[in-house]
């Protein structure tokens, strides 16, 4: 009769489960507890989640084989591995494409440009449609977005496996010998072999369909349409190591079952204990990844705040009477002599000795009024932050056209008002922009309070019209969703003259028409935004500009080192934009 096998081999496996889930649970909780930071954010934790969660627990169940397996029924081992090995790689993969999806999606920022074309929601089928992507699906909706679609797919693909999985089992007198379509007839004499016959023959392809799949065609063609990434937040490097560690897990375990020499390996590590170690392995590289990102940009974030303040407080003792930058309020001020404490900084962060006036508000709003296309191009294509950017740089267009007083002062009003619903429905409002901009939730609710209803009247009234974009800048999408294209550069003189413009495409005439007797609320003024491009300078000064920096010294040192005068090219190829 069978008994479990609680030798000291069996006890090292399960306390070796108990381990590996607590550690993946205080990763999880980790990550969770830090979501809202921007290299988070873009993760789509929930399905990063329920693909992890899936999959450790077919990887939790395989090395409890060791020690339970003598007593658990062939029919168990069946459904477990039909149905939590397949949705937990297709959850796991899909997760891994938000990588790829988020890359091709951020090219659109490079060029100004927040939305590609597709036609606008009617205000009810928002309202209705937001609470649930799956209903956006369905509907055919351009807005589903690539992992919306693969959701789907993996939806379909489960149901279909489900149903495959129903016809085999009760199908196959293998795993019960009274009833079937197709007999068992290598069926063992012995009882005691039983068991271990049962988990070999045609029956178990099935699943081992799907994780051949994802690990062996899915995985190489999604590593094939990444390969011109070079993202810092070493996230195409983390997918990268899960396809790999991925692809040995459906050999070993076909090796571990067929193949004669495996027989000694098997007695202390089975068949099944292939795939645990392959889903270790991912799980480590896929929580352990954020984990480290986050520990870094928390440390050089608080380093820039830190140099900042020791700064500011030096140039009150030099320059008393002029106005020094304000680490609390990001405000810039004059430049003083630098610290021993500033240069180490400097030499520490990015490999150079470069003025720490850079990282300042004020080396930051310079680069953004002067040429911020770099700074677009640094966060949109490697950051995958384009949204912060592109706002600013628009928000800057909207708020500079309020002097340019071509019409009458209501007429003017109007304008702006229009031009700041579409700024407010491609860059802040979750209903409608693609990449919503980060703000607490007080300053969302004001905006909200202003711009939804008008933006809802947009979209509603012009979402018959042919040929109509939402987009209020030029009409430039991405070429294709590979992002082999990133490697090449950007058009510095198409992006100049479509920032030039675009305030100007914002107040469309199809806008005024659907606007013309809207009142416009009391508290609608110039300053409506400024606390949002506060928060949103904030960020970028404490996460994107510091990176950015350091990225354009580190790939350009022997420029650097061509010009040492205190960061001269620099000042000249980015500030300047010569």
């Amino acid at each position: 009769m069978a008994q479990l096998l609680l030798d000291l081999l069996g006890w090292a496996y399960i306390g070796l489960d108990i381990a590996w889930t607590v550690a993946l649970l205080c990763g999880m909780v980790f990550l969770f507890y830090h979501r809202e930071l921007p290299c988070i954010r873009m993760r789509r934790l929930p399905v990063l989640f329920a693909g992890t969660i899936a999959l450790h627990l077919y990887g939790f169940a395989c090395i409890l084989g060791y020690p339970i397996g003598p007593v658990v029924p062939c029919v168990a081992i069946f459904w477990v591995m039909s149905i939590y090995l397949p949705f937990g790689i297709a959850m796991f993969h899909a997760a891994n494409s938000q990588f790829l999806h988020v890359a091709s999606r951020q090219k659109q920022f490079a060029h100004l440009s927040l939305l590609s074309d597709h036609t606008p929601l009617k205000q009810e089928e928002a309202e209705r449609l937001s609470n649930s992507r799956w209903r956006r699906i369905l509907r055919g909706l351009e807005r589903a977005d690539r992992i919306d679609r693969m959701m789907l797919c993996i939806g379909l693909g489960l149901v279909v496996q489900l149903l495959l999985t129903f016809l085999v089992f009760f199908g196959s007198k293998k795993f019960h010998p009274s009833y079937g379509l197709w007999d068992w007839d290598s069926m063992p004499s012995n009882p005691e072999l039983v068991a271990m016959e049962c988990s070999k023959g045609w029956e178990w392809w099935l699943s081992i369909v799907w994780q051949f799949f994802w690990a062996w065609i899915y995985a190489p063609y999604m590593l094939w349409k990444s390969r011109g990434i070079n993202d810092v937040h070493g996230w195409r490097l983390q997918t990268i190591c899960c396809c790999v560690v991925g692809l040995p897990a459906s050999p070993l375990w076909l090796a571990g079952l067929y193949a004669p020499g495996m027989m000694t390996v098997n007695a202390s590590f089975i068949p099944p204990m292939w795939f645990s170690l392959s889903i270790f392995a991912m799980e480590v590289i896929t929580i352990g990844f954020p984990i480290v990102e986050i520990v870094q940009t928390n440390r050089l974030r608080q380093e820039t705040l830190d140099v900042l303040a020791d700064w500011e407080q030096r140039q009150h003792v030099a320059l008393p009477s002029s106005s020094a930058f304000s680490a609390s309020s990001t405000k810039g001020g004059a430049r003083s002599s630098f610290t021993i404490n500033e240069l180490h900084f400097a030499k520490r962060t990015s490999l150079g000795s470069h003025p720490i006036e850079l990282y300042t508000m004020a080396g930051l709003e310079k680069a953004l009024r002067t040429n911020p296309v770099p700074l677009l191009h640094f966060a949109a294509l490697r950051d995958f932050s384009g949204e912060n950017i592109s706002f600013l740089t628009h928000l800057a267009e909207w708020r500079r056209s309020w002097l340019n007083l071509t019409m009458s002062t209501a007429q003017h009003r109007r304008q702006q008002f229009i031009a700041a619903v579409s700024v407010y429905a491609h860059f802040v409002s979750p209903s409608f922009s693609e990449f919503p901009i980060n703000i607490v939730h007080q300053n969302m609710t004001v905006l909200r309070e202003l711009f939804e209803e008008p933006a809802s009247r947009i979209f509603r009234k012009l979402s018959l019209s042919s040929g109509y974009s939402p987009t209020p800048f030029e009409d430039v999408s991405p070429d294709s969703d590979s992002t082999i294209e990133l490697r090449s550069g950007v058009n510095l003189d198409t992006l100049r003259r479509v920032k030039m413009s675009s305030v100007a495409h914002m107040a469309r005439p199809g806008y005024e028409d659907v606007l013309t007797d809207y009142p416009i609320p009391e508290a609608f003024k110039e300053t409506v935004f400024d606390a949002a491009e506060k928060e949103i300078k904030y960020l970028v000064l404490t996460n994107t500009w510091s990176k950015f920096i350091n990225d354009i010294y580190a790939t350009s040192l022997t420029d650097v080192e061509k010009e040492p005068k205190h960061g001269g090219w620099f000042k000249r190829s980015v500030l300047c934009g010569k």
